[in-house]
């Protein structure tokens, strides 16, 4: 995977693993797509997949950019869901014969393997906004909790979730 050299050596969701998957996809999607015979019907599945593709990686940026867990959460959930529907058109398109199935098998590969690593960092913060509940019940104030420090990854994320 090419890694682009303005990217920091901080905890910026463009070194995140995942992140890079994701941009991966929306990459292969849009040059799938500019192949495409010219039709309505095809201009129309071409939005959709590229809309879904793309929303994968942002929202991935977006998760990472919040300050809250629950914040965080959503926009992960969000980027799984994209993933999945755009996994939908590639079956469609593959099934209108627009797309090889080799084509096909290789893009729905990528988008079960964003699935599983969104899916993991998902139940990870759903854990910690359950341990946050249960300590926010102890007290009445979090003063002074950070959850986000561009000196160290932001959890859920670990160091082995970013790129070298």
């Amino acid at each position: 995977m090419k890694v682009d050299e303005r990217m920091t050596k901080d905890y910026s969701y463009r070194n995140l693993i995942v992140w890079q998957k994701a941009q991966e996809l929306a990459h292969e999607v849009i040059a799938v797509t500019r192949k495409l015979p010219q039709s309505w019907a095809n201009a129309v599945i071409a939005r959709q997949i590229i809309a879904s593709a793309t929303s994968v990686g942002a929202n991935i940026a977006e998760g990472h950019g919040r300050y809250s867990v629950g914040a965080h959460r959503n926009h992960l959930s969000i980027a799984k869901g994209s993933a999945a529907e755009s996994d939908s058109w590639l079956d469609l398109m593959r099934r209108e014969q627009v797309l090889t199935d080799e084509e096909e098998a290789r893009l729905h590969k990528l988008c079960v393997e964003l699935m599983k690593m969104l899916t993991g960092k998902i139940r990870d913060l759903e854990q910690l906004e359950d341990q946050q509940k249960a300590q926010s019940q102890k007290r009445e104030t979090r003063e002074g909790s950070t959850l986000y420090d561009l000196n160290q990854a932001p959890f859920p994320f670990t160091d082995a979730d970013y790129l070298s």
